[in-house]
């Protein structure tokens, strides 16, 4: 049965490229809502999952956080980057500016508990960006030892040479209820 089933694909005169070609156009269609209840999205309504590659780029971002030594993420950020955080703050500039301050931040607590739920990559059809959507808990300790827990949800936005250049920060205090199972 294999060899039958090689044969035929060796002998593919184009027409299952077109059709693989418009089923994966109607796919990427398919992903956007039929119906918008009247909402017009500011960015975008249509996306498809992307490339594990971004998500890997992400859980380096988060695992050199948990370690306290940023010295490696210089690696994963365009030359500027725009960080929005949960608290309202934000932060645009020169990379090397704001990971030079954001390793002091990270060298006050005294240990970073980071565990992650849920990650996974998505690309916008029609604006034709990557993105990396995150959740996950993050268990700060300061120096005087008392440890905080803080559920996150980050959205991670990558450029066209692989490198982030945008993230979108939202939290909740304490951890998230378990979710039910089935």
């Amino acid at each position: 049965m294999t060899v039958f089933t090689v044969s035929l694909l060796s002998c593919n005169d184009g027409t299952t490229t077109t059709d693989n070609t418009l089923t994966a156009s109607a796919e990427l269609k398919a992903n956007t809502p039929s119906n918008m209840y009247g909402f017009t999205p500011a960015y975008s309504a249509s996306f498809v999952m992307d490339s594990a590659k971004n998500t890997e780029t992400v859980l380096a971002l988060w695992n050199e956080w948990k370690s306290g030594d940023l010295s490696q993420s210089r690696s994963h950020f365009a030359d500027t980057v725009s960080f929005f955080m949960a608290d309202g703050t934000s932060m645009s500039g020169p990379t090397d500016s704001l990971l030079k301050n954001m390793q002091a931040y990270r060298s006050s607590f005294k240990n970073m508990g980071v565990t992650v739920d849920a990650i996974f990559a998505t690309k916008s059809t029609d604006k034709d960006e990557n993105w990396v959507a995150v959740w996950g808990v993050e268990m700060p300790t300061d120096m005087k030892g008392k440890t905080d827990t803080v559920s996150l949800q980050e959205t991670w936005r990558f450029n066209k040479a692989g490198k982030v250049d945008l993230m979108f920060q939202a939290t909740r205090k304490g951890m998230l209820p378990p979710i039910p199972t089935k």
